[in-house]
């Protein structure tokens, strides 16, 4: 930061501790922003961004649920669970049940499950349905896994101020 001195930044991060988020927040000399992608997607995914831009509140609810993304079968909830950059593995149902992680979607009975499919993934993410086909399906997971949910970014940067060139 202090050798480029951007006119701009932004820094995502996951959900951490009060005091790694004070480090943070002093190093930057501004507070982060918590937004959960559920409000613009199907899926929980607590975020906090700290950035310069002004940020205009939340983005607006769009009301999607995962019931609307899947592509076939059955889901238990509302709001997929975060995906992750190792969603590619798969899940169990005790991870799922037990631990609450790597969302599943199931067919006919509760044995007869799946994890989503990478178009499902691009959809949590607000990425436009094969936008990652181009790469293998363990990359394409890896890659919505690690990245930014685009909806919500789009909500932060709209408030940028760019210069007539």
């Amino acid at each position: 930061m202090e050798e480029t001195q951007p006119r701009y930044f932004l820094l995502e991060n996951v959900r951490m501790s009060k005091e790694s988020e004070r480090v943070i927040s002093e190093f930057l000399d501004c507070e982060p922003v918590t937004i959960n992608s559920n409000l613009v997607s199907a899926q929980n995914r607590h975020r906090l961004y700290w950035t310069n831009i002004p940020v205009d509140g939340l983005p607006d609810d769009k009301g999607i649920k995962l019931a609307d993304i899947i592509e076939s079968g059955n889901v238990d909830r509302d709001k997929a669970h975060c995906i992750d950059a190792n969603y590619w593995k798969g899940g169990n149902l005790k991870s799922y049940f037990e631990k609450n992680r790597r969302q599943l979607v199931f067919g006919q009975s509760v044995d007869d499950y799946r994890k989503l499919s990478p178009i499902e993934c691009e959809r949590l993410q607000t990425v436009p349905d094969n936008y990652t086909a181009h790469v293998s399906n363990t990359q394409r997971y890896k890659m919505l896994g690690n990245g930014w949910t685009v909806d919500v970014i789009s909500h932060i940067l709209k408030n940028m101020e760019i210069d007539d060139v």
